[in-house]
């Protein structure tokens, strides 16, 4: 499988699931001159060996990608990877995981039944890393029960293996300037930004400026029924000085952008 069939695949199942992104996107698009750049596109996943961020990288790797750091979340106990292109044009990718053992025990021995349940003939076809759900679908009280401890948990386990997000290159942009710009511009069309942190996160200073939408409620089915949580959410970056890299400071404010609405 090419990379660019598979990186294709990850948006139409973005898209279809999540369609405020393409909403989103025609928005940008109305007031663009030029084709919008993805400056990456974002995975989640868990500490486990079967379905580790190692794992996940595999066939990246495979296609040409190039492992450029690690990354620690202390706060959100979560560890992190990014790999680049040689060519420029495909994006990069950003895998991240949550260290399972860091969690109460009833907690991790749940989310290791349900990865150790996986088919493994699933896991050796590189579309698994689009393909949704590996694994029997949880329960909403199971849903509910994870999501105590972690959000990122409850949204890996009802979502499985899509794009988290993809994000829109503000730097190659041409009408849009910067991210305060492109903000107030979506928020006048109705979308929600992401304020933990501020509405911007980083500065020119560390080398990036990233926002986002706050993920919309989508239709999920669990193994009791239908219900709506959070889905997907599209990102904005703005680089400067041809910085490569991320801050874990603001990807700690971005992860929260699938977190539920407490009442």
């Amino acid at each position: 499988m090419k990379i660019s069939d598979l990186l294709n695949h990850m948006w139409k199942t973005y898209t279809s699931l999540n369609p405020h992104i393409k909403e989103v996107l025609d928005l940008i698009e109305s007031k663009e001159n030029s084709k919008i750049i993805n400056d990456h596109i974002a995975l989640r996943t868990f500490n486990h060996n079967r379905v580790n961020k190692n794992k996940l990288a595999e066939f990246f790797i495979s296609s040409g990608y190039n492992f450029v750091e690690n990354l620690h979340f202390e706060k959100k106990r979560l560890d992190a990877s990014y790999y680049i292109h040689p060519d420029n044009k495909l994006p990069r990718i950003f895998i991240s995981e949550l260290r399972i053992q860091d969690f109460s025990s009833e907690f991790q021995s749940k989310i290791n039944a349900i990865i150790n349940g996986i088919d493994e003939k699933k896991l050796s076809d590189p579309k698994f890393l689009t393909n949704g759900i590996p694994w029997e679908k949880i329960s909403y009280l199971d849903y509910k029960k994870i999501q105590e401890e972690s959000d990122y948990a409850a949204w890996v386990l009802s979502h499985g293996y899509i794009a988290n997000h993809f994000t829109v290159s503000v730097t190659d942009c041409t009408f849009f300037k910067n991210l305060k710009q492109i903000n107030l511009f979506l928020k006048q069309n109705g979308f929600e930004i992401n304020s933990s942190g501020g509405e911007v996160k980083g500065s020119s200073k560390v080398g990036l400026e990233q926002s986002s939408i706050m993920a919309k409620n989508i239709r999920v089915k669990f193994s009791d029924g239908y219900y709506e949580i959070p889905g997907c959410y599209y990102e904005f970056a703005f680089r400067y000085n041809g910085f490569d890299g991320f801050i874990t400071n603001s990807a700690n404010h971005i992860f929260e952008s699938t977190n539920e609405k407490k009442a």
